[in-house]
């Protein structure tokens, strides 16, 4: 049914329970899985030095590749061989992660239901809801059962 699935993560709970569905949905159908990162910058735009923005934009690609790092270990833990293709890109979240599901042709969308800072999600609103909102493709909305995402 799925040839492309797209996981889009940033190694929070709920994002990590969407990889795990992600995962074995990829395994299921033999599907490619892309697992994408995405760094909102447009606050880093404001910052007054240059070095502090360069520093703070390293942190947080070191981050999303650790992230990515977890998706791939998750892939490898878990029954039946699923290849991870990964990527990290900065942007708009949810408009990044639309314009990837249309470059690549994906099948399916899997999120998790809230990313890590509640911060963001008052400041930019739920990418979820927006990724929902305006894609063309299903969207798999992964919630955790500790927490409400």
């Amino acid at each position: 049914m799925y040839k492309r699935i797209l996981l889009a993560t940033d190694g929070s709970e709920c994002s990590m329970k969407a990889a795990k569905y992600a995962i074995e949905t990829a395994r299921q159908n033999q599907a490619e899985l892309i697992a994408l990162s995405v760094t909102e910058t447009k606050a880093l735009q404001n910052l007054p030095v240059e070095e502090l923005t360069r520093k703070v934009t390293e942190l947080f690609r070191r981050e999303s590749e650790e992230v990515l790092e977890r998706v791939e270990e998750l892939a490898s833990s878990m029954e039946g061989s699923v290849k991870v293709r990964k990527m990290i890109l900065e942007g708009p979240s949810a408009d990044t992660i639309l314009r990837v599901a249309d470059e690549e042709g994906v099948d399916l969308i899997v999120v998790g239901a809230s990313g890590k800072h509640a911060l963001e999600r008052f400041i930019l609103g739920s990418v979820s809801e927006k990724v929902v909102r305006h894609s063309t493709v299903p969207v798999l909305v992964v919630h955790s059962k500790k927490q409400k995402c």
